[in-house]
């Protein structure tokens, strides 16, 4: 068993020899593809409801992160207490309808269409991603099997926004956003179908009583679990941590996309979503190859942070062409690579039994902190305080010190972890309590 979860495993030997896990990165392909092409159209359609792109922009990113954190609680622990594959289904089929909502908006009149349907259709999304990343562990195992499928997970989640994003940027371009809401609604349901097949094995307890009473309990359950278990709650606020700027530097490549010159909104908008998406797959293919000494990954985490900083720091000094491109890929190599390692730590740190409610909480500070820095952002640059390149410096320079604090405060509890990691047996290393 040991031998089986050290080993190397392949990316094509995961899909090959796997086929529950197969079919759930099939089901994520067709989702995701879709969702970035519906991005970019919301984005278009902002301004047609508002009138105010620079804040409407910031509109929609903010009710996006904050529709996708405030359920988290509540998602997570229904994670753990029903079945995660139909909720991931359920999620998938009534975000489908979300999407058909769209067609209604023709104009500013439409607005509470237009922002419900925002609202709506993250909340479903707080529904998916506790129930499939709680779920990844017991579909391929644990160890380097686990290390493999979150990083194709990442390179699909990235290929898919750079694939769906330029396309959908160049369609909607061509023939407007109604054509991508279509296309978006249909990837959706089609990814619910091929879900509904799959197998995926839980350890849980069945329900009993009230879903709010013991939803409470469970709720509360898993922060204390979380709070008495160090070697979590440090690598809880890695993502968060990149986000304090991030949320803002997202807003930032949006309004970026009518700065390059030459091309409509929507595909200066795709391109560089794209470039992000490149990024954000590569990184964790990178880093698995050359991060291989597990102990050092708490120090790589807040260095991926502070590297991400330093990119878009030359981003805020050269000239804005579609060059900039490059700058953004390798700005999202770097949180990519972030992201990869603190979900597989998390996931090897964690039980079964609690894990939906771990990611949760990890999804909670994430999207709150990328909600709040996409509002300061958006109300900076709205107010006239800042211009768009000071507002690039200025969060590019923040997610650098973010990423140095970050290591300063975690880095001897990590020390001390490994350290005693080390002197526990093989079979003591299944349960992580400092």
């Amino acid at each position: 068993m040991e031998a089986d979860a050290t080993r190397r495993v392949g990316y094509l030997e995961l899909l090959r020899t796997n086929r529950t896990y197969r079919g759930l990165f099939t089901a994520n392909v067709l989702s995701q593809v879709g969702t970035w092409f519906g991005t970019i159209a919301l984005f278009v359609l902002a301004t047609e409801v508002s009138g105010l792109p620079e804040l409407a922009v910031g509109i929609v990113l903010v009710l996006r992160m904050f529709a996708l954190a405030l359920p988290q609680p509540f998602t997570g622990m229904l994670a753990d207490r029903y079945s995660r594959k139909w909720l991931m289904v359920i999620a998938e089929v009534l975000a489908g309808g979300v999407v058909l909502l769209y067609l209604l908006v023709d104009g500013p009149e439409d607005w509470v269409i237009y922002y419900g349907c925002i609202v709506g259709q993250m909340v479903l999304h707080a529904l998916f991603v506790p129930a499939e990343t709680a779920a990844l562990p017991s579909i391929v195992g644990e160890g380097e099997a686990l290390v493999t499928a979150n990083a194709l997970n990442s390179a699909t989640w990235s290929v898919a926004l750079a694939f769906g994003a330029s396309l959908g940027g160049f369609t909607v371009a061509a023939w407007g956003v109604k054509a991508a809401f279509l296309i978006d609604a249909g990837t959706f349901f089609l990814a619910a179908a091929l879900l509904s097949r799959l197998r995926i094995e839980q350890d849980t307890e069945p329900p009993t009583g009230s879903i709010l009473r013991e939803g409470t309990r469970q709720i509360l359950d898993g922060v204390k679990r979380i709070r008495a278990t160090p070697p979590v709650y440090r690598i809880l606020t890695a993502k968060a941590m990149w986000s304090i700027s991030g949320g803002g530097l997202i807003y930032c490549l949006v309004m970026l996309g009518d700065e390059i010159g030459g091309l409509e909104v929507a595909a200066g908008v795709g391109i560089l979503f794209a470039a992000r998406g490149v990024g954000s797959g590569l990184g964790p293919i990178v880093a698995r190859s050359w991060l291989t000494d597990r102990s050092r990954w708490s120090f790589h985490l807040g260095s991926m942070v502070s590297l991400c900083g330093l990119f878009y720091v030359v981003v805020a000094l050269v000239p804005w062409s579609a060059w900039i491109a490059v700058l953004v890929l390798l700005a999202h190599a770097s949180s990519g690579a972030n992201w990869v390692l603190s979900t597989v730590m998390l996931q090897e740190r964690t039980q079964d039994d609690w894990r939906g409610r771990v990611f949760s909480a990890d999804f909670l500070l994430m999207t709150t902190t990328n909600g709040l820095s996409s509002l300061g952002a958006a109300l900076l640059v709205a107010s006239g305080v800042l211009d768009l390149r000071q507002l690039v410096m200025a969060l590019a320079v923040a997610q650098v010190a973010a990423g140095m604090l970050w290591l300063l405060l975690t880095r001897p509890g990590e020390r001390r972890h490994w350290e005693e990691q080390q002197r526990k047996t093989p079979e003591e290393t299944g349960a992580l309590h400092a």
